[in-house]
């Protein structure tokens, strides 16, 4: 006969592996819903936006400073300006502001009233400069596609869209340093939507 003890470490270990199962399907199940959104995302950035653009370099001199004093508005405004003339060469309307107050899962937020930009980014203990870059990438990326009048109505699909328009327009290598952490898609599925990208170069 089994003992009390043994029947609860018996159901702790099934306990486990029902939920090892499930979060091995979920994981599955999202990866396949995020290829197809992916998918989705090229072509639509293929047809609205054209050709994908090379690989972006953020000018040395404002990364150092950037790197020194990662909470500096000024400095992290003027990269937004830099990332979004490389995408379209315009007259925009952006400001960037670092904050400790967005929450531990929420590293940055966007906002936009009548074609001005507003994002805040969380600076944390946990902030290293590729990951604050990372984020600032993405919020200027939903920037440039508002103000482009380019999305889904799904706001999943759109925030796949903006890690996708991220690598289509040239910012991959600066989003896989910064992948961990951030980001909707995964490090892989960043691979298979970059890889996705240069098949239609």
């Amino acid at each position: 006969m089994y003992s009390a003890e043994m029947t609860a470490r018996t159901l702790f270990a099934a306990f486990i592996i029902v939920m090892t199962v499930i979060t091995v399907v979920r994981k599955v199940r999202n990866g396949i819903r995020n290829h197809s959104e992916v998918q989705e995302s090229v072509a639509l950035l293929q047809r609205r936006v054209g050709i994908p653009k090379e690989e972006y370099h953020l000018p040395g001199g404002i990364y150092d400073r950037f790197r020194q004093n990662m909470a500096d508005d000024r400095i992290l405004t003027a990269m937004a300006y830099d990332i979004l003339d490389y995408c379209r060469e315009q007259t925009w309307n952006i400001k960037v502001n670092s904050t400790g107050k967005l929450g531990p899962h929420t590293a940055g937020q966007y906002m936009n009233s009548e074609g001005t930009g507003k994002i805040r980014i969380r600076i944390g203990k946990d902030a290293s400069p590729n990951i604050v870059f990372s984020v600032l990438i993405h919020e200027c990326m939903h920037h440039f596609l508002t103000t482009s009048g380019i999305g889904f109505e799904n706001s999943h699909k759109n925030e796949v869209l903006t890690d996708t328009a991220a690598l289509y327009l040239g910012f991959s290598e600066y989003m896989k340093r910064g992948q961990i952490g951030v980001g909707y898609l995964g490090y892989r599925e960043l691979l298979y939507a970059e890889k996705l990208i240069r098949s239609k170069e």
